[in-house]
């Protein structure tokens, strides 16, 4: 596991998540991120399949699709994204469970509050780490 201990993100890649995020109420939104090292260069909305408040589940062919795509861009899958809607922007039990990308970046968004928060985490074996977001012009 890489010891990121930031992420960087561009006002327009901040802006992207956060606008797909809110797009997806009142259900969670999902999408991977590609670019390099712990720079996320290119937001990858991805369909939720399942459509709830309360989870998402991303189509296992339009993911295949978005990675020949990130390979196609020379980049690299270096995170996901997801929002829930009206909770804290921290990694529920499902979140962690289900994390399978031990170098990956894990982003929760709160979208459904008066202001929206966007956290980042490396999530390994059950661990949950915090990670530096740092928004870059």
């Amino acid at each position: 596991m890489e010891q990121n201990n930031s992420v960087l993100l561009s006002k327009n890649v901040y802006s992207q998540i956060m606008y797909e995020c809110k797009m997806g109420l009142p259900n969670e939104a999902c999408g991977l991120l590609s670019g390099c090292g712990n720079r996320c260069k290119t937001v990858w909305p991805m369909k939720n399949m399942e459509p709830t408040p309360f989870s998402f589940v991303m189509d296992i062919q339009e993911q295949d699709m978005t990675f020949d795509m990130i390979k196609r861009r020379n980049e690299r899958f270096v995170g996901i994204y997801h929002s829930h809607p009206f909770g804290v922007a921290v990694p529920s039990y499902d979140d962690v469970i289900h994390a399978l990308y031990p170098d990956t970046f894990y982003f929760v968004i709160s979208v459904g509050h008066r202001s929206a928060e966007l956290k980042c985490y490396k999530i390994y074996k059950g661990k949950v780490k915090h990670v530096e977001v740092i928004i870059t012009d």
